[in-house]
């Protein structure tokens, strides 16, 4: 397991620094002077140039790059032109809500979705397998923002169960959790029912019911624990979507998340809030993954020695 994880630490470290490239390249890809941004087009020239000096613009491109890699190493990620804030003060402050929305988002999603594909699996071709199923596709098929939007609309608008936006208790979390988390109820509950059948075609499943074992103790116990195992990747990617995607739901339903705060920056041009989250963004990624391949190897102890 150890050279498993070593193995995959040493194939985690040029995706990051390919990582790096690319975000510091970001400053200079995207249309504009960041100085006149900062300042307005009316400034003087003379105040343009100073900021450009004080920003190390004027530096030649290598040595810009030495530059912010080593403030990345350092845990220096800049600070944002329009409120002069550390970047990374903003993250810790925006990510921990980023954090309760995805887990929340995939707690459902794993409990719905894994519970519909066993149910469905139990009697395929059946009433159920068939509306769970239906139910499947309808959730692929509609986008996240779409979903967001209805769910506002029945439950805060015609309902009034719940608050159509915002940020507090548990009622502020239910309808960006279930929105964010619908496809992977979708795609989970189809995972997990071609797994299970897969599973229960086996012969040790055969043997199980030949010894007379419930069938709730032959589906959970015996079947479902195989089927987990491609499920396990569905949930790790998942997860590290919910994370670094959830942009529209903390959109749509007014998040102080992570990623609506990459919605303000882009659209107020904040290059070094953009650089900063993306960068963040992107490792927090590569960990899940990397938690994802230590799940998947202790699933299947098989994988580590491949």
């Amino acid at each position: 397991m150890r050279a498993f994880l070593l193995r995959r630490l040493i194939l985690a470290v040029p995706t990051l620094a390919g990582v790096l490239v690319v975000v510091f390249l970001l400053l200079y890809v995207a249309p504009g002077d960041p100085v006149t941004e900062m300042v307005g087009e009316r400034a003087d020239a003379a105040t343009i140039a100073r900021l450009r000096a004080e920003l190390r613009l004027d530096d030649p491109l290598p040595i810009q790059f030495a530059h912010y890699a080593g403030g990345v190493l350092r845990g220096d990620l800049g600070r944002s032109y329009i409120t002069n804030r550390p970047i990374i003060a903003d993250i810790r402050e925006r990510f921990p809500k980023t954090l309760q929305l995805a887990v929340a988002a995939m707690l459902l999603a794993a409990l719905s979705g894994i519970t519909l594909g066993v149910l469905s699996a139990r009697k395929p071709g059946g009433a159920f397998d068939r509306f769970a199923m239906g139910l499947a596709y309808l959730g692929i098929s509609f986008p996240v923002y779409w979903v967001g939007l209805i769910l506002i609309f029945v439950f805060a608008v015609t309902l009034r169960w719940l608050p159509p936006s915002g940020f507090g208790g548990l009622e502020y979390l239910i309808l960006p959790a279930l929105a964010l988390g619908s496809r992977s109820i979708a795609f989970l509950a189809r995972m997990t029912r071609s797994a299970m059948l897969e599973v229960l075609g086996s012969d040790f499943i055969r043997t199980a019911r030949a010894k007379g074992l419930r069938e709730s103790v032959v589906l959970g116990k015996h079947a479902l624990r195989n089927a987990l195992i491609p499920v396990i990747t569905v949930l790790g990617l998942d997860f590290g979507y919910y994370l670094t995607g959830s942009i529209l739901t903390e959109t749509v339903f007014s998040w102080p998340g992570l990623g609506r705060y990459v919605v303000n920056a882009i659209s107020r041009r904040d290059l070094p809030a953009i650089q900063g989250s993306v960068l963040f963004l992107s490792v927090v990624f590569v960990l899940v993954n990397l938690l994802t391949d230590l799940f998947y190897a202790a699933s299947d102890p098989r994988v580590a020695y491949d």
